[in-house]
C-alpha cells in the first residue's frame, strides 16, 4: 500500500537534488464528498492537489500556497490551496456549455497561476502558460522561467488515489559545503532514473520502496513524513471581511428583502448567515445613521 495522506522529503548525499513524494486517499475522499465532479475532473483536480502539495515543500512561507488553472475548455477554472501545516482543498468550476466528453478538459488555451500569500509579508504571484494541458510540465516550465531551478515532477491517478514525485536541483546543499564535491552528474542520472517509474509503482508502493525501486545504488535519505489532509480554511471572521468590502448598502438591502444573508462556501458547502444584528456589528456608523440599530 502506498504512502497515503502525506508529504516526504527525501536527499540524496553528495549531490544538489532534493525529492518530495505526495500521496493521498482519504484528503480526495473528503473532498469529493463535498464536491460531486465527473471523474476526469476528479483525476485532474487530485493532480493539482498532489502538485500544489509539493510545491510547498520547495517554498518556505508560513501561510497559503495555491494553484489555479484558467482555461478555455470545459474546465473553465480549478483550484487547488495548501497551508503549511499541510490543509488542503480544491474545488472546480466548469463551463455548463461545453461537454466534458469532447478534447481536451482544458482547451487549447490556458494558464496556471501560482499564488503565494504569506500570514505576513507581500503576496506574491507568478503566471505561465498551460502546457498541453499537463500541470506537471507547465509547473517544470515555471521553475525553469522564473525561478531558474531544474525541477521534474510526475503526477499520478487512479480512482480514488493520486501521488506524485518532484525532483529539485538546487544552487547548493549543506553538506556539499563540508568539502564534499558534488556529483557533476547527479541531475541528469536522477531524473533519468525517475522517468522509469510507473504510473501504479508511484500510486501504490510504500515511498522507502519506490525509492529503493529507483535509486537502490544510490545514498538517499528519506526524512519523516508530513500528514496532510483536508481542511477547509472558510469562517464566519473571514466571509464577514467579505462582506465589509461589499459595502453597507449592499448588506442592508439584502438583509431588507430577505431577512438575513446567506452565503455557502464553494469549498466545503458550509453554511453561513448574517443576521441584522450582525450587520449592525459590521457597520455600526451606518447603522446608527440608518436608525438599524435601535432595535
Amino acid at each position: 500500500m502506498a504512502t497515503k495522506d502525506t508529504l516526504q522529503r527525501f536527499t540524496f548525499d553528495h549531490t544538489h537534488v532534493r525529492g518530495e513524494l505526495v500521496g493521498l486517499h482519504k484528503t480526495l475522499s473528503d473532498v469529493f464528498t463535498r464536491q460531486d465532479y465527473p471523474e476526469p475532473v476528479k483525476a485532474l483536480l487530485s493532480e493539482l492537489l498532489v502538485a500544489a502539495s509539493l510545491l510547498s515543500a520547495t517554498v518556505k512561507i508560513k501561510g497559503v500556497l495555491s494553484l489555479q488553472v484558467q482555461s478555455n475548455g470545459p474546465i473553465r477554472a480549478i483550484v487547488a490551496e495548501t497551508s503549511n501545516d499541510g490543509h488542503l482543498r480544491g474545488i472546480a468550476r466548469m463551463d455548463p456549455e461545453q461537454s466534458i466528453d469532447n478534447g481536451s478538459l482544458l482547451g487549447d488555451q490556458g494558464q496556471l497561476v501560482i499564488t503565494m500569500d504569506p500570514e505576513k509579508g507581500r503576496r506574491y504571484q507568478g503566471v505561465v502558460a498551460l502546457e498541453e494541458g499537463n500541470i506537471a510540465k507547465s509547473l517544470e516550465g515555471y521553475f525553469r522561467q522564473s525561478e531558474q531551478l531544474g525541477t521534474r515532477i510526475w503526477l499520478g491517478y487512479e480512482e480514488g488515489v493520486a501521488a506524485g514525485m518532484l525532483l529539485q536541483e538546487l544552487p547548493e546543499l549543506g553538506e556539499v559545503q563540508q568539502g564534499i564535491e558534488a556529483d557533476p552528474d547527479a541531475w541528469g542520472r536522477l531524473t533519468h532514473l525517475a522517468d522509469t517509474i510507473r504510473n501504479d509503482e508511484l500510486l501504490h508502493l510504500p515511498n522507502d520502496d519506490i525509492l529503493h525501486r529507483l535509486y537502490h545504488e544510490e545514498k538517499v535519505r528519506l526524512y519523516d513524513a508530513q500528514p496532510l489532509k483536508f481542511q477547509c480554511s472558510c469562517s464566519k471572521e473571514r466571509l464577514s471581511v467579505a462582506l465589509t468590502q461589499l459595502g453597507y448598502a449592499e448588506c442592508q438591502e439584502v438583509i431588507d428583502e430577505q431577512g438575513k444573508i446567506r452565503a455557502d462556501c464553494q469549498f466545503c458547502g458550509q453554511h453561513y448567515s448574517f443576521t441584522q444584528s450582525d450587520v449592525n456589528g459590521l457597520f455600526p456608523l451606518e447603522s446608527a445613521k440608518a436608525g438599524k440599530g435601535l432595535h
